[in-house]
């Protein structure tokens, strides 16, 4: 009798969870995606120190079930964006998604992805519209957040998305642009291939977040988009640490704020990569004028204004636009009580199901959102 040979086989998904010094442990996190045992993924954790090493409830997991996969404690002379990159190297999935511990993502992503393989064959970026969830909003403001109705998968021009993305185009306080890496899911082919292109330039960031998706939308051969959020992020203010750009003179960086930050990140990734950053003009001035109005201390507020103009005299035509920049400021939200449907988007309440956490939320909305076994089974799929 010939012997038998078993194919070694890889998870769809490998949702990699870097867990950066000041973040909770990703307990509850694991649990609901480890919850269904036939889930086809892999977890994969990473960290500075022994942290995730000594604690109990995260090894327990890595020892009963080999879909948590615990890397070795990464050295403290690494920076985020190079513990991203270790982490990502390690998954062993098809897709590559990333996510912070007190985020959350749909434990079923992987039917979506096999989805994608055989609806769009080319497609090697999958992307969505996350929910936005700051746990720390003031309850006696009122606000909301909008659920999409569609539920859908298309694929997206890159054109349009280099435009929203490099140029600015119709952006608030950063792109409009909902494809990359973080909250977002990519083939592991497409992150070799951004691996392998990278130089002295790469990842020299605060923010890594933002270079994968520049370079996702660059190295990309095509973008589905599935119109049903797939996730939520717990947004956390951005904090200003100047860290001189490797672009000799240039005057946009982290120092001054989130806008700026994500502008220093473009025009390395485009240097690096043969090409000039073109994205400064009337778009982007107004998103930076977004990142001053989201100071809620006059102070910081001002400090934030100043910046931004003495870095404007530096860019080539930026005196132009120095009489017109004066942003709103606001020590508190503006309250906005809208709710129920406003053309195809569902507008709820913040505190829905007395959601406070972006896990809490993410948990609540599924209930109302089209279950991804509807979007990815031919003959149970809804026309959206």
């Amino acid at each position: 009798m010939p012997p038998v040979y078993c194919e070694l086989m890889m998870p769809k998904l490998s949702i990699c969870i870097p867990v950066e010094p000041g973040y909770i442990l990703p307990t509850y996190l694991i649990s609901q995606l480890l919850k269904n045992e036939a889930a086809d993924l892999e977890i994969i954790l990473s960290g500075f120190g022994d942290r995730l090493h000594n604690a109990q409830d995260i090894t327990d997991v890595v020892n009963s079930d080999s879909r948590l996969r615990l890397l070795p404690p990464a050295p403290d002379t690494i920076s985020s964006a190079q513990l991203w990159v270790g982490t990502v190297v390690a998954a062993q999935g098809d897709w590559v998604s990333v996510i912070y511990p007190e985020d959350m993502i749909e434990p079923d992503l992987p039917d979506l992805l096999r989805f994608i393989e055989e609806e769009h064959p080319n497609a090697d970026v999958l992307g969505w519209s996350p929910f936005v969830i700051d746990q720390a909003a003031p309850r006696f403001v009122s606000s909301n957040v909008p659920i999409p109705v569609l539920h859908n998968v298309n694929t997206f021009d890159k054109a349009p998305m280099l435009e929203a993305f490099f140029y600015w185009k119709n952006a608030q306080q950063t792109p409009r642009m909902p494809f990359g890496l973080f909250h977002g899911a990519i083939k592991r082919s497409l992150m070799q291939t951004i691996l392998d292109a990278c130089g002295e330039l790469s990842w020299l960031t605060l923010l890594p977040q933002y270079e994968w998706a520049a370079r996702v939308l660059i190295f990309s051969q095509e973008l589905a988009f599935s119109n049903r959020p797939l996730s939520a992020i717990n947004v956390q203010p951005y904090t200003p640490h100047h860290i001189p750009s490797a672009i000799q003179d240039f005057p946009l960086h982290s120092g001054i704020g989130l806008t700026a930050a994500i502008a220093e990140i473009q025009v390395r990734t485009l240097v690096e990569l043969g090409s000039e950053w073109a994205g400064f003009g009337e778009d982007y001035v107004t998103a930076c004028m977004y990142d001053c109005a989201a100071e809620r201390t006059a102070t910081a507020f001002q400090a934030k204004c100043d910046a931004y103009r003495k870095a404007f005299l530096s860019m080539p035509g930026g005196a132009a636009f120095i009489p017109g920049f004066h942003p709103p400021y606001s020590a508190a939200p503006e309250p906005d009580p809208r709710r129920g449907l406003y053309g195809k988007t569902l507008l709820v309440n913040r505190f829905i199901g007395n959601a406070v956490t972006a896990q809490d939320f993410y948990n609540v909305a599924r209930a109302i959102l089209t279950p991804v076994e509807l979007m990815a089974k031919k003959e149970l799929r809804l026309k959206a």
